[in-house]
């Protein structure tokens, strides 16, 4: 009999309940794959869009496709656009975010209180839901993970009041690795320059666990949810997305600690900001020139960096993810 480790045995473990929420056995096909009929946004600034549907808190190009959340709308052919007032009730045919840039996972549950207090959902609507990076940049200079497993309590209470209306059809993206971030690095030229560099441990262990001790919001919030969501035959409402390792791939440099992954996804700039001035007043006209930012490279260019400004990502980044989520996340759960 072939005897394995505790942490081995909880790895497994871990694995075979993350299996439930995003799908690891695979769909070739789908015979009744989702068309949505209302896609509807909640968190943080990787869904943040205004009134027209631009981006706020990145590189503002004047599109409609340049946040991971809008960018997962367009694929079904909607525009996603800032909700015009608290008791907006969202028509079919339609999509809004209530997301605002900096929201934290309370933020989240208030705007998904706000949302259901005017609103039931359908069973073909998508709910977007990105939250979790701002409780770990909150976090990780005093490594206060009581915070964090308070924050993902809240949006797993949350994501269960959208599912107890009616919603089927729920991701949900997981923070990136903050650790990541300009802010985090210790990288000549930066702006600001590392300024929680002295933190960047912290913000990796928030992100998410190498080992089993399961304290980063990530893994938390993973935990949460299968609990709430046990493993079963039939639909999974809610589809958990770990763009973890995706992030770390197309950011990865020397400087990182990994080899220069990041050029393998058409990345030219990954760890420098493209913004002089910081976000929400960041336009193509408010870019930081080669010489400033110190990235010598002569290919480098917004259109292919990954950073905004501080942990706000560029246009470009927030196409790559979402694509990444409805190619990969939502063909694994036979949602396409």
């Amino acid at each position: 009999m072939i005897k394995l480790s505790f942490s081995t045995w909880m790895r497994i473990a871990a694995l075979m309940a993350a299996c439930v929420l995003v799908g690891c056995g695979g769909a070739s096909s789908t015979v009744n794959p989702l068309v949505p009929t209302r896609v509807i946004a909640f968190g943080d600034a990787f869904s943040t869009v205004d009134t027209n549907g631009y981006a706020t808190y990145s590189v503002n190009t004047s599109e409609t496709n340049a946040t991971v959340a809008s960018r997962i709308a367009s694929i079904y052919g909607f525009t996603l656009k800032y909700r015009t007032s608290s008791s907006a009730v969202i028509a079919s045919g339609t999509a809004y975010s209530y997301a605002a840039g900096t929201a934290t996972s309370s933020d989240t549950a208030t705007q998904i209180s706000t949302y259901l207090a005017n609103n039931t959902p359908g069973s073909k609507d998508l709910f977007i839901i990105t939250a979790g990076t701002q409780d770990v940049i909150s976090a990780a200079p005093t490594n206060n993970t009581s915070a964090v497993s308070t924050a993902a309590t809240a949006l797993t209470t949350a994501i269960q009041s959208l599912t107890n209306a009616g919603a089927q059809y729920v991701v949900v993206m997981q923070p990136i690795n903050v650790a990541r971030t300009p802010p985090f690095l210790a990288l000549n030229g930066v702006r600001p320059a590392g300024t929680n560099a002295s933190y960047n441990s912290y913000a990796q262990a928030l992100s998410y666990d190498t080992g089993t001790a399961c304290q980063s919001f990530s893994c938390l919030l993973s935990t949460k949810l299968n609990t709430a969501y046990p493993a079963t035959s039939s639909h999974q409402p809610v589809l958990l997305v770990d763009l973890m390792s995706y992030f770390n791939l197309i950011t990865g440099t020397t400087n990182t600690g990994s080899a220069n992954t990041f050029s393998s996804y058409g990345v030219t700039n990954p760890d420098l900001v493209v913004c002089s001035t910081a976000v929400p007043n960041c336009t193509t006209s408010t870019l930081a020139a080669t010489s400033t930012n110190q990235y010598t490279s002569t290919a480098w260019t917004y259109a292919s960096s990954v950073f905004a400004y501080d942990y706000y990502i560029t246009p470009f980044a927030s196409r790559l993810m979402g694509d990444y989520i409805y190619n990969y996340n939502f063909y694994r759960a036979g949602w396409r």
